[in-house]
């Protein structure tokens, strides 16, 4: 006669049940944290945003996330991954359900992308930015710009027309940044400048979405620069590709990157991410790619302590976000 073993360890119980009872604790955990930062005056949420909310939403998403080899992300992904993906979310302040930021896998690591409606909402949030609108330009459109005395373009004209609209005559894009108090200035980008940007993506401009809606393409992508600038960014990832997102993008693309510890990973395609846009291209409803690092892959940092692998709620450093 058979028995049940009732002492059997608990990483060996990876049942569905288990499964998905450890992003609720995770999630719970991370909420402690937040509030305990909150508490300590180290963190300040922005109005009208509540973390349990945006975390509830975001544990639902996690359990259709997935790897490129359809694992569930929330049983290959290390934990303190996990807490520090969620953690990044509810620091900016963004939401997956409004496809502000997605979760992406890497390897054993959960990742936190911000897509460009994420840069978008939290420079109208959190700058003098009232809104950003933007507008690409055809060969035959008569555009001027010219640069004002406190060396930044101002639009002067854009008169185009019905029959000027061709996706093959796009020579480039411009996003008005408009501030709360009027003010007014313009980011432009040549279609050079656009395509160099896409360069920096696995798909090199060349996807779906880049080929069909070029114009709206274009239109993110200068959004994006514009985002950024008001953001208060260093360096823009046109000019100087940001290290951690060339990384991930070779994780997830199987490609080697310059300076990057991951091996070249072969299997069926995967997603698109933009990396100047943060989007999710070719996939809308697909936020579940990953690839595999070799064992001295970069980790990204930890916003908890050393221990955060195993109890993510411990005290843990003042997170650098």
């Amino acid at each position: 006669m058979g028995t049940t073993p009732t002492n059997q360890p608990a990483q060996q119980q990876v049942t569905g049940t288990a499964i998905v009872a450890m992003p609720k604790n995770i999630s719970d955990n991370v909420l402690a944290r937040v509030t305990a930062l909150e508490q300590a005056g180290e963190l300040v949420l922005p109005t009208g945003y509540t973390a349990g909310n945006a975390l509830k939403m975001a544990w639902l998403n996690l359990q259709t996330v997935k790897d490129r080899n359809n694992r569930p992300a929330l049983e290959v992904c290390k934990q303190a991954s996990i807490c520090n993906a969620l953690l990044e979310m509810v620091i900016k302040g963004l939401s997956v359900a409004k496809k502000q930021c997605y979760f992406i896998v890497a390897g054993d690591q959960l990742t936190c992308w911000e897509d460009y409606r994420g840069k978008l909402m939290r420079v109208k949030r959190d700058t003098e930015v009232a809104d950003v609108n933007a507008q690409v330009v055809y060969k035959d459109d008569e555009f001027v710009y010219t640069v004002d005395d406190k060396g930044r373009y101002q639009l002067v004209k854009h008169e185009t027309k019905l029959e000027n609209i061709n996706l093959s005559a796009i020579v480039g894009a411009y996003a008005v940044v408009i501030t709360k108090d009027g003010d007014r200035w313009i980011e432009v980008m040549t279609m050079d400048q656009i395509r160099k940007s896409w360069q920096q993506g696995a798909a090199k401009g060349n996807s779906g979405a880049h080929n069909n809606f070029t114009d709206q393409m274009c239109k993110k992508t200068v959004i994006s620069r514009a985002c950024k600038i008001a953001l208060g960014a260093a360096v823009e990832e046109a000019d100087e590709p940001d290290t951690a997102a060339m990384q991930r993008e070779a994780a997830q693309h199987g490609q080697q990157a310059v300076n990057v510890d991951y091996v070249e990973v072969k299997g069926e395609a995967l997603p698109v991410v933009d990396t100047e846009t943060g989007e999710v291209l070719d996939a809308a409803d697909n936020d579940t790619q990953a690839a595999q690092p070799v064992e001295n892959a970069h980790q990204p940092a930890n916003l908890f302590d050393n221990t955060a692998e195993h109890h993510p709620a411990g005290a843990g450093r003042k997170c650098p976000l």
